[in-house]
């Protein structure tokens, strides 16, 4: 009987199994895995401990779900430096991946209390904003809103914005970001974002807030920016000088 028991105890579990095949290249970046219930029956496991299982690998960033899609083997994290903010398009670019962007509404309103302290104007300030979903080889990885002034952009949603906004406000407008101010802080991704980003609603996310400054201090753009939380490896590059 204790031998029995100690046999047991060395079989590797499915959390092992399948992280050992994602680590050999057996189980490639963007492949889908077997659905729970054929895991299920292949392994003799409860689909409650599969779906543990899975929780565990998504948890440690090597697999993800998308609604009604199943499960997905992780490609490596994105890096990301803050201090540089080199742009997603850019920062995705190269690092060899195929960056993607959506634009999923346009639509010009009036500044509320909470938006004008944001953008630097007054209550009721014609503002245009931008909602776009941005992908990185094809996986949907953020979900981003994007405000503006109005007045500094005339015709911007005319324009084809499903790539470099950046690019589009210094070619168009002449306007370049000078500095920025991001906050990041964990959170929930709820209703349209999970909606848009294929997860289940509350599912954990990051959210990224961004204030862009030109080099006269007026705001150039505010945004927001609701990121699975698998998807960012966030490093600083940082440097020390003696005194």
């Amino acid at each position: 009987m204790q031998k029995k028991d100690a046999n047991r105890a060395r079989r590797p579990s499915l959390r092992d199994i399948l992280a050992r095949r994602i680590e050999t290249g057996d189980l490639q970046p963007g492949s889908q895995l077997a659905s729970e219930r054929e895991l299920s029956e292949e392994c003799g496991m409860t689909r409650v401990t599969v779906r543990e299982a899975l929780q565990q690998l998504e948890t440690e960033g090597l697999v993800y779900r998308m609604n009604r899609r199943g499960w997905f083997v992780a490609a490596r994290r994105l890096d990301y430096d803050p201090v540089e903010d080199a742009g997603f398009m850019r920062n995705v670019s190269r690092q060899g991946r195929t960056p993607k962007t959506e634009t999923l509404l346009k639509e010009k309103l009036q500044a509320s209390p909470w938006l004008a302290s944001h953008l630097g104007v007054r209550v009721g300030t014609a503002v245009f904003r931008l909602q776009r979903r941005r992908c990185i080889d094809e996986r949907p990885v953020l979900i981003e809103d994007i405000f503006l002034i109005a007045q500094r952009y005339p015709g911007l949603l005319k324009a084809d914005l499903d790539g470099s906004l950046s690019e589009v406000l210094a070619q168009r407008y002449g306007v370049r970001t000078h500095r920025s101010r991001i906050v990041l802080t964990s959170t929930a991704l709820l209703g349209p974002q999970a909606d848009a980003l294929w997860v289940a609603s509350g599912t954990p996310g990051l959210l990224l807030t961004r204030t862009a400054r030109d080099s006269h201090g007026q705001v150039v753009e505010f945004d927001q920016e609701y990121w699975r939380h698998d998807v960012l490896n966030i490093a600083l590059t940082t440097s020390i000088s003696g005194e």
